[in-house]
């Protein structure tokens, strides 16, 4: 047990009651619903009260207590903020005041000590360990990070009444619901415990596998990581190397094919008038740091194999044209992409005809940029891994270039 305790919190006391709410919950939910389903089998009240108990509390926790108050990716009506508070409690992740405000420490001082979940203490540590143990800052102090959320009066409201409602949506709820089908046992099991364990582990999940697993898109510097297996399991929180890099976006899987139903949530919030001030992040900038990224990895890479001088000067030119280039092209296409979008209604149908063409050929030049930064990194990384029958020589560096880049 001890290799798992990192020096840091080794002198903290342990929190007892979270402790043993971590550890039965599980126990509880294991044997309780493995018995009930043994004894009165399983009905689709069951499915359905953990399907839906589980939904709820994880669009509270992603979409409410994560990007909505933690973020302030966007506004909402007090009425979605109410299912935020209340559902967020029923997840039994502590009140929005504590939540908030340690995933606020958490990305102002990733990977430091002053990081409440830590992963560079241990993958066990940071996915629940920390929560093992009580929080010893001072309490003057404790919420000096959230001062907008200590202004609201609902979040006030969750924080003074946080225990009655975890008791209330997390445990009479659910076993209300199984009451009106005769099994208020299956309720309570499947819609209450079984689902608050579930939903604490897909939770931590982002906070452990999230930052150990996947690739580094969007920036180097961090942990975080971006995992597309991930995202389905945690309502699209697995993009989290975009997150850590661009933390104000609504947004965490940014195309079109990422799974990210907590940015779908809210896109039909801001449909039916629930949501509005959606923040995104403008395109240029998340390229921008994508390049970075690849170039950087490129720059490792021949750091590897001992690059010579006049290669390094090379190869780094070849980069910034390359860059630039596909930078410059993307500018203009999202230009002349919003321009057209803005003015289209008040043209005339030959000159949205003329602006449809002269579109294409900017998304045409773009497309052609990028195809190119990819045979670059394509023939970069050729260079960084010459085969066994050849050295590493300018020579052979000038011939893959020639072929393969501008």
């Amino acid at each position: 047990m001890d290799s798992y305790i990192p020096k840091q919190i080794a002198g903290r006391p342990l929190d007892w009651v979270n402790a043993s709410f971590l550890i039965l919950t599980p126990l509880i939910a294991a044997v309780g619903t493995s018995w009930y389903i043994w004894r009165f089998g399983v009905t689709w009240v069951e499915i359905a009260n953990f399907l839906v108990m589980f939904v709820l509390t994880s669009v509270a926790v992603t979409g409410g207590y994560h990007r909505y108050y933690s973020h302030r990716s966007y506004d909402c009506s007090k009425a979605v903020q109410l299912f935020y508070l209340v559902f967020g409690a029923a997840a039994v992740e502590n009140s929005l005041l504590n939540w908030a405000s340690d995933h606020r420490y958490h990305h102002r001082y990733v990977d430091q000590d002053e990081d409440p979940y830590n992963i560079l203490k241990g993958g066990l540590y940071a996915h629940m360990g920390w929560i093992f143990f009580k929080d010893t800052r001072d309490k003057n102090r404790r919420f000096e990070n959230v001062p907008d959320l200590l202004k609201d009066p609902l979040v006030v409201w969750q924080h003074r009444y946080y225990l009655p409602l975890v008791v209330g949506f997390t445990f009479a709820l659910p076993t209300f619901i199984g009451l009106l089908a005769g099994r208020p046992l299956g309720g309570l099991l499947w819609g209450g415990f079984l689902r608050c364990v579930v939903v604490h582990h897909t939770t931590f999940f982002i906070n452990s596998l999230a930052h150990l697993y996947g690739q580094k898109t969007y920036d180097l510097k961090g942990t975080a990581r971006d995992s597309w297996w991930l995202a389905p399991l945690t309502f699209g929180e697995g993009y989290h190397n975009f997150h850590h890099k661009f933390q104000a976006d609504y947004r965490n899987g940014i195309k079109w094919w990422q799974f990210d139903s907590t940015k779908w949530w809210i896109n039909f919030l801001a449909w039916t008038g629930q949501a509005s001030k959606l923040k995104r992040v403008p395109e240029p900038l998340i390229v921008k740091a994508r390049i970075e990224v690849e170039k950087a990895r490129v720059v490792e890479s021949l750091a590897a194999v001992h690059a010579p001088e006049r290669m390094w000067q090379l190869i780094s030119a070849r980069l910034e044209a390359g860059s630039r280039r596909l930078e410059l092209a993307h500018e203009r296409y999202l230009l002349a992409k919003a321009e057209y979008a803005a003015r289209r209604d008040e043209w005339t149908a030959d000159v949205r005809r003329q602006w449809k063409e002269k579109l294409d050929s900017y998304q045409a030049e773009y497309d052609e940029a990028m195809a190119r930064w990819r045979a670059t990194l394509r023939a970069m990384n050729r260079i960084s891994q010459p085969s066994a029958q050849s050295l590493l020589t300018l020579t052979a560096v000038l011939d893959v270039l020639k072929h393969r880049l501008f």
